[in-house]
């Protein structure tokens, strides 16, 4: 069964995601468009193989002569060609040339490790910056034994090695994580043992709560943003985490809006204010009506001035006992602070109105 597209629509890390995901067997062909190849590709070559075994990536070389991996020992200086092609054919090529190899004592299980990771990061690496390009997944390929070590690589770990060490993101920039998302822990997630992350990467995996932004983790961890939308890209390209949306409620909640208006007409700040602006112009009114009954009372002095003392006193006694009255009910009802000095001055100012 066949699986092709091209890569301006699935990337290279989705393509090696579903691969592992789904333990893919085959031939992953690539051919790169001439006018999209970058700077650090082989230009001579515009097609890429990668074999993969049950997800995991055996070997990579850029044509389809089995003479990939042998080129690599030979530049190396680890064994001849002539010393190498023998050692090969005499297992009849059933055998990973570099396990046949390292059972013969010519190369070390450490220089066999360097190999295989040059390998497959040399061609995987410069991949990642194509912008467009025909892939292909073929599972009926076979498997050259020939350009095989004999080791294999998680192609999450391919992708993690291969996207830490990009420098032109310009193909990927459209499939970073927007700022605004979080990333939460996926539960079942491959070990942290498996695909060693760097300390960036770990501090930024701790922080995938799902709660928190990319933009106030890279604030927390005083890491650029752009560089933590790369490393959440890596984590959740290599299955570790997953995107979250954020959502942003408003700082006042209906609950606190709620307390704040309780709290407000517990402290009748605003019935007291209307109160007294009420009270005011009722007081006001008052305070014309005695004016006009004391000038009712100004005619009955003018008309017996033998009875003037005593209405004066009359008068005066009860517009004292009225203003004190209404100023006593003005405070205890309504609690309003008026001033002695005022009240005096109105006493006074009332005086002179009967006496006059």
């Amino acid at each position: 069964m066949a699986f092709n597209g091209y890569l301006s629509k699935f990337s290279l890390p989705e393509i090696f995601e579903f691969l592992e995901q789904g333990s893919k067997t085959g031939l992953l062909s690539i051919e790169a468009l001439k006018d999209d190849l970058p700077d650090n590709l082989n230009t001579n070559s515009e097609n890429y193989y990668i074999w993969l075994r049950q997800g995991r990536i055996l070997a990579a070389a850029s044509n389809l002569d089995n003479q990939g991996l042998i080129s690599m020992i030979v530049r190396r200086g680890l064994v001849s060609e002539r010393i190498a092609t023998e050692k090969f054919q005499t297992s009849g090529g059933k055998m990973a040339m570099g396990l046949c190899l390292k059972s013969s004592g010519l190369v070390t299980a450490e220089q066999l490790t360097l190999l295989f990771r040059a390998q497959i990061m040399e061609q995987v690496s410069s991949l990642f910056e194509l912008k467009n390009g025909k892939f292909n997944f073929d599972t009926q390929a076979s498997i050259p034994t020939a350009e095989m070590t004999g080791l294999t690589m998680l192609t999450t770990e391919a992708t993690i090695k291969g996207l830490r060490n990009l420098r032109n993101w310009s193909a990927l920039t459209a499939k970073l994580p927007d700022s605004n998302f979080g990333i939460s822990k996926k539960i079942n997630n491959l070990s942290l043992s498996q695909i060693k992350l760097d300390t960036q990467e770990s501090r930024v995996w701790e922080c995938a709560d799902g709660q928190t932004s990319l933009q106030e983790i890279a604030n927390q961890l005083f890491i650029p943003l752009e560089k933590v939308r790369r490393i959440a890209f890596r984590l959740i390209i290599s299955n570790l985490v997953k995107e979250a949306y954020i959502i942003h409620t408003s700082q006042t909640s209906t609950t606190e809006y709620s307390e704040k208006c309780i709290d407000l007409d517990a402290k009748n700040e605003f019935v007291k204010s209307k109160e007294s602006s009420l009270l005011s112009q009722s007081h006001l009114s008052n305070f014309k009506n005695n004016q006009s009954n004391y000038a009712i009372n100004d005619q009955k002095h003018n008309r017996s001035n033998n009875q003037k003392q005593g209405i004066v006193g009359i008068e005066k006694k009860e517009t004292e006992s009225e203003v004190s009255k209404a100023t006593d009910n003005f405070s205890s009802d309504h609690r309003v602070d008026i001033s002695s000095g005022f009240l005096e001055s109105l006493v006074g100012f009332l005086q002179t109105k009967v006496e006059s």
